[in-house]
Formats: C-alpha cells, structure tokens, sequence
C-alpha cells in the first residue's frame, strides 16, 4: 500500500502539470515580505477525481511552508539590491500516527534569494507586467529524495508543483474584511477575499482553473487560507466547444496553520 500511494502521488505530481493545456505561470503565494526569521505553515488537503459517470477520487493531506531565512545584497539587473533568502517546502502524502508519508516523490523543497523590489501583491508591476512569476538571483531545490540541485532559471513558478494558485489577473474583492477558516488555533484574522478564474482552451482540451483566497498583512507573507478547482475537459478536436466533457479535477483546500518566529533554514546549500 506504502508504494502504491508512492506511486499515485507521482501521478497526480505529472497529471497536474499537464491539466493545463499551456502553462499557467502564477506567482500568486507570496504577497508581503515579513521580518527576517519569520515562517508560516499551511495544512489542506489535495484530492483528484478521475471520470464523469461514475467518479473515483484519491485525497491526500499537503502541508506547505514559507520561510524568510537570510538577508543579503545582491545585483539583480545590474543594480546591487535588498534580498532575501525565501525557503518553501511542500510535503504531500498519506497522513498516518507519525504524521505525512510522502514517500520518495512526495515532498519538494526550494531555496531562493528574491529581490525585495519583486515582491509584490498586485497582479502587475509598476512597468504593467503580469506578476507571473517570481524573480531570483539564484536557488537550489531538492525534489523527494534527490539530491540538491541549482535552480538555473531566472525564476521560480509556483503553478502548478508548489500550488494551484494563479495569477488571476483582475480577481472579484468578495469581501475586504471577510474572518478566514484557519487551523491556528486561539488565532483571528481579518482578510481581503477574492475569487478569479483562469481558462486556457485548445481546439481538444480546455482547463478552468477556479480560485478562492484571503489576503492580510497579519499573516507572513499574506495568505491566509485559498481553495483552488482545476477542471480539465476534452472533446474531439473538430467537435464544437459544447462537446467538452470533464476528465479530470484537482481540487485543493489550504488554511493556516501557525505562525512561526526565529525560524531556520532546513536546506543545506553550497
């Protein structure tokens, strides 16, 4: 049973990289840079439905973990800048006595030193441009239990491996004062709420992904709690867009689950 969730994990891991039929690059999980040695963690679960007459789902529990745990200057773009050493973590597995089992696929972690300028809430910068992605000066990420790599992109995309979230480009304000469900306990918080939607079509494929998430400052880095649905359909290429028919949806539910201070880096890096 152990490999057979193993297995299914890697599964869902390659199955939602390819709900899309293009890729939705989203910042979408960083808002607000908090002090240095602040960290917050997240717990949800994620689950996949397969089929239209007579669905199958498969859940799992996610816990997620953002970390600020270093300060330094950097040239980013030519200009020498404040940075920060960004830690995020994502375990996803069976839940059992001992807690999450991920198995040798199911957990990621990634290290990267952000520029301060290029964290931002908005869905695009000064300049007018999407805040897709997140901008780095350099990285390292360990996938299951591979070893440590160097991230050799410009960037770190958090759609769809890290999250589900997108960047939903002018998101609905639900309610500007709305009290989230959280997990932390003898904790209240007040959030913006939002709602966006994400369609990218393809004459056979077409993938919606829908996205519910509340926004303070009273929280490191700005999430509070999101509830994301991805919907992929299918039809024939030459069938009209009516003809599309759910295959597959993803759906995952995060809330907060405490506030950490003081916190280390758990990324040993060159």
């Amino acid at each position: 049973m152990r490999w057979i969730n193993q297995f299914a994990i890697a599964g869902l891991i390659i199955g939602i990289c390819l709900i899309a039929p293009e890729p939705t690059r989203a910042q979408g999980l960083i808002f607000y840079l908090p002090e240095d040695g602040m960290a917050v963690e997240y717990e949800g679960t994620l689950t996949q439905t397969t089929g239209e007459q007579e669905p199958t789902s498969l859940t799992w529990t996610t816990e997620l973990s953002i970390k600020s745990v270093g300060m330094e200057e950097a040239t980013f773009e030519g200009v020498a800048q404040p940075c920060r050493w960004i830690e995020i973590k994502v375990v996803t597995g069976k839940s059992g006595a001992a807690g999450i089992d991920p198995g040798p696929v199911g957990a990621r972690i990634y290290k990267v030193l952000v520029p301060e300028s290029k964290v931002i809430a908005e869905p695009v910068d000064a300049d007018s441009i999407p805040n897709q992605m997140l901008p780095i000066v350099k990285g390292f990420r360990r996938l299951g239990e591979e070893a440590i790599k160097e991230i050799k992109t410009p960037a770190l995309v958090f759609n769809p491996t890290i999250t589900l979230l997108a960047n939903y480009g002018e998101p609905e304000v639900i309610a500007t004062a709305d009290v989230p469900e959280i997990l932390a306990p003898g904790l209240s918080l007040t959030a913006t709420h939002f709602k966006g939607q994400v369609v990218k079509e393809r004459p056979e494929s077409r993938s919606t992904n829908q996205g519910e998430y509340w926004v303070t400052k009273e929280v490191p880095f700005g999430l509070a709690r999101w509830i994301v649905k991805v919907t992929r359909e299918e039809k024939e290429s030459t069938a009209p867009r009516t003809a599309f028919r759910p295959v597959t949806t993803v759906q995952t539910d995060m809330k907060l689950k405490r506030i950490i201070q003081n916190a280390e880096s758990e990324l040993v890096t060159p």
